[in-house]
């Protein structure tokens, strides 16, 4: 469960930040290089994304019935 953003993760996540800003994304890019707190806020989505799915894929999910009055005991 070596769960890690890969370079190509983030510069993705910052590509699509920049094109936000049109006109302005070199300074975009040369912002958030420069900043590293800034260039958490891009990796944090990501590396919880991968942390979500990592535990989906060990969940077992179980469907059953439930009456409506079981719901409303719980």
């Amino acid at each position: 469960n070596n769960i890690q953003v890969t370079p190509d993760e983030l510069s993705g996540a910052l590509r699509q930040e920049a094109m936000r800003y049109r006109g302005q994304e070199q300074q975009v890019i040369d912002f958030f290089r420069k900043n590293p707190e800034a260039m958490e806020n891009l990796r944090a989505p990501i590396f919880e994304e991968k942390v979500v799915d990592f535990i989906l894929e060990l969940a077992k999910v179980a469907e059953r019935q439930v009456a409506p009055t079981e719901l409303s005991e719980a």
